[in-house]
């Protein structure tokens, strides 16, 4: 812990002033409520799973459907393994991937409720180790020409607008990644990144920006540092914030960073389509999510129930409430369910990411914080509701919720990778056709 946060005191302070740089989004006026369900045609929602697995597109899902904190419906179908025919179940736990990255998003908006962090502020406040950044220019060889970073604030992680990038992106700097062992699905577990977040910021530092901070969008691995925020201003570890304030007070009781030995049994396995077959791509017996991981990723390290994922989905489409349990402001759930990043910085990337992600083209979507919104149902490839924010994760989960209608839904499978199906799109035509 640096000196810098040994008084939280003085970090309240110096960020509690009104957010002035980046001319953020006012929260939107409340919308009409949606059309009610005919909970007689929800059931054809369940039909879209059974037929995927009939067609051995995909080995098992279940999915749930609620609205003003009422569980309208839910479905379970096929498989958890397909070798020993073990079903899915309510009690199966998924791999989340990047569905962690709206929880990152509702844990630091619950600081700014407090007055800890601002979206506003300068990432090197709270990391130090970001102080000196340098964003990458061109190479010639193995040098690296570079350029002094202009400022990262807080809001670039949250959008994906940092600069930063990941193992796999195109792009000039992915190589520097793999070579610092930051490499997507395995840096958690890599024993030379034992320190946990503070060293993998740490080596992050050293790697050139792909991009000044603000002036493009990329997918990243924006949402970790995000995480680190949150361990230094509450000097907790990243998980155990999670579990105080947002798993256990919503009952998201499977919820973690790894499973533990007593649950192992309802790890799912995760599947590919090769050659229009479905072929084992991770035993659930062989899992790394089985360990204890070295960092607690924001990006990516979580495992839930569907039930969990549901829970969270219905306190966003709550506006921060679930069941009686508030955990964020209005406020603050409005603004990360607001667009924040328009189509002059996301341009053709965010649409080239969202056709790989989900299937789908990201026609009317703009980037809110850690997800997607709908600003414009008018183009939009399937039926939705404007302000209706949206994300997925690399084994095929995704999830919706609409605030203003008190709607979400939440699908979850374990298809590696996302985008094989467009599993996001195919939800919300099954769920729209349920409006009267």
């Amino acid at each position: 812990m640096t000196e810098a946060f040994t008084r939280r005191s003085a970090l309240a302070a110096a960020i509690a002033a009104p957010l002035s740089t980046l001319a953020l989004p006012a929260c939107s006026a409340k919308a009409p409520a949606a059309p009610s369900f005919n909970k007689s045609r929800l059931k054809e929602a369940g039909a879209l799973i059974d037929d995927l697995i009939d067609k051995r597109r995909i080995p098992g899902a279940g999915m749930r459907i609620s609205r003003h904190g009422e569980l309208l419906f839910e479905h379970y179908a096929g498989d958890a393994d397909m070798a020993s025919g073990k079903s899915i179940a309510p009690d199966t736990i998924y791999r989340a991937y990047s569905m962690t990255k709206p929880v990152t998003v509702a844990a630091v908006m619950i600081l700014i409720d407090e007055g800890m962090v601002s979206l506003d502020a300068p990432v090197a406040y709270y990391v130090p180790e970001f102080s000196d950044l340098a964003v990458f220019v061109s190479n010639d060889g193995d040098a690296v020409k570079t350029e002094p970073a202009e400022t990262m604030r807080v809001l670039h992680l949250l959008t994906h607008t940092s600069g930063i990038s990941n193992s796999w992106n195109p792009g000039p700097i992915s190589a520097l990644y793999r070579k610092a062992g930051l490499v997507s699905a395995q840096y958690a577990y890599n024993p030379e990144i034992n320190a946990g977040l503070p060293e993998f910021a740490a080596r992050l530092a050293k790697i050139p920006l792909e991009f000044q901070p603000g002036s493009r969008w990329l997918y990243s691995f924006s949402p970790d540092i995000a995480g680190l925020i949150v361990e230094r201003v509450t000097e907790e570890s990243f998980g155990t914030f999670l579990k105080k304030r947002i798993f256990d007070p919503l009952g998201m009781k499977d919820a973690d960073f790894l499973v533990p030995a007593d649950k192992a049994e309802r790890l799912a396995n995760m599947y590919s389509l090769k050659d229009e077959e479905l072929v084992l791509a991770e035993a659930a017996a062989e899992s790394p999510f089985l360990q204890k991981p070295y960092v607690e990723s924001g990006s990516a390290g979580l495992l839930c129930t569907l039930a969990d994922y549901d829970r969270f989905a219905d306190m966003l489409a709550g506006l921060g409430e679930s069941g009686g349990v508030r955990i964020m402001s209005e406020d603050s759930a409005r603004t990360m369910m607001s667009p924040h990043i328009g189509p002059d910085i996301l341009g053709d990337v965010f649409k080239q990411f969202m056709g790989f992600a989900s299937g789908g083209s990201g026609l009317g979507m703009e980037m809110a914080l850690g997800g997607a919104v709908l600003t414009d149902p008018a183009i939009a490839e399937t039926p939705g509701l404007k302000g209706e924010y949206s994300w997925g994760g690399a084994a095929s989960t995704t999830f919706f919720s609409v605030p203003d209608a008190g709607l979400s839904a939440t699908l979850m499978t374990q298809l590696f990778p996302s985008g094989t199906l467009p599993l996001r799109d195919m939800l919300k035509t099954a769920v729209y056709k349920a409006l009267d």
